[in-house]
């Protein structure tokens, strides 16, 4: 009976071990899986706080170059922005180190394009370019003194990065605005039915062609741009374990994605152009100048 009472016990412990051991192996797993969607999470987080800055930076520019005193009478100054205040490449980036000059090269990320803001500085020293630095005081009502170049660059880690191309007190210097941004697209609402509402979004190679559009040019249309149509691909700093299948991506989330019609495959990524084990979100905005709903006298 003791024999007996001995092993029954063994078998007692034994049992209790494997029910321990299952009990720490799961909520090890629990604390793993944990961790790696509170990792997402944050990833997710630093993404999304990312292209709103981005959001926040254009906004703040177009304000600035659509901007009209409403103090003023419309038959002395026009609402429209002044031509070449705004413009924008394809597939372009700025490169080269010279610090003297823009050099245009094709874009480095994505088929990402490049969007120029000009604007003019006034007074009071409250008209900021892209780094939030002054721009120089205008002589003339039409004088355009600061231009800020948006486009994408690639950080010392082979990391892309929107970045802000500026003049500085004497030469050219950029600087970063936005981690993360793998694409960055542009595309230019115009007003032609003198509404103060965009018609059409134009690329920039749309823009420029004024041969191949159908739009009655009485006025230029860098004249007729009333908003922007912003969209970025975000791509996550970190690697997540796992991330999914990848998916076609609609840059502007318009059209059906993957559509082989599309007159700009630059809006589409596809998934092998995705980096494995990183997280892709898209964001996109239309952003209005300030003062553009109203038309012209």
């Amino acid at each position: 009976m003791h024999c007996r009472g001995r092993g029954s016990g063994l078998v007692s412990l034994m049992l209790a071990l494997s029910l321990s051991i299952g009990i720490v192996l799961s909520a090890i797993h629990l604390t793993a899986q944990a961790e790696r969607w509170h990792q997402r999470a944050r990833q997710l987080s630093l993404m999304e706080d990312q292209a709103y800055q981005v959001f926040d930076l254009i906004e703040r520019l177009l304000q600035q170059a659509g901007y009209v005193n409403v103090a003023i009478p419309m038959s002395v100054v026009s609402s429209r922005p002044i031509e070449g205040a705004i413009d924008g490449l394809d597939d372009a980036t700025v490169s080269g180190t010279a610090q003297t000059m823009v050099n245009i090269a094709p874009s480095s990320s994505l088929a990402s394009d490049l969007l120029v803001i000009r604007l003019r500085g006034d007074a009071t020293g409250q008209v900021l370019n892209c780094a939030g630095f002054a721009v120089p005081l205008a002589s003339q009502s039409d004088e355009l003194t600061g231009r800020s170049i948006l486009y994408i660059g690639l950080d010392p880690m082979n990391e892309p990065e929107l970045r802000c191309h500026y003049h500085g007190a004497s030469a050219w210097t950029s600087q970063a605005v936005a981690s993360g941004v793998l694409a960055f697209q542009v595309r230019f609402g115009v007003d032609v039915d003198d509404d103060g509402l965009p018609n059409n979004f134009l690329s920039a190679s749309q823009l420029s062609d004024t041969a191949s559009t159908t739009l009655p040019l009485s006025l230029p249309l860098r004249t007729r741009i009333v908003a922007l149509h912003i969209a970025l691909l975000m791509r996550s700093p970190q690697r997540i374990g796992w991330v999914g299948t990848p998916r076609p991506i609609d840059l502007f989330g318009i059209n059906e994605v993957g559509c082989d019609s599309a007159e700009d495959g630059s809006a589409y990524v596809l998934p092998q152009q995705l980096k494995p084990n990183r997280l892709h979100r898209q964001f996109d905005k239309i952003i209005f100048l300030n003062n553009s709903l109203r038309p012209d006298a």
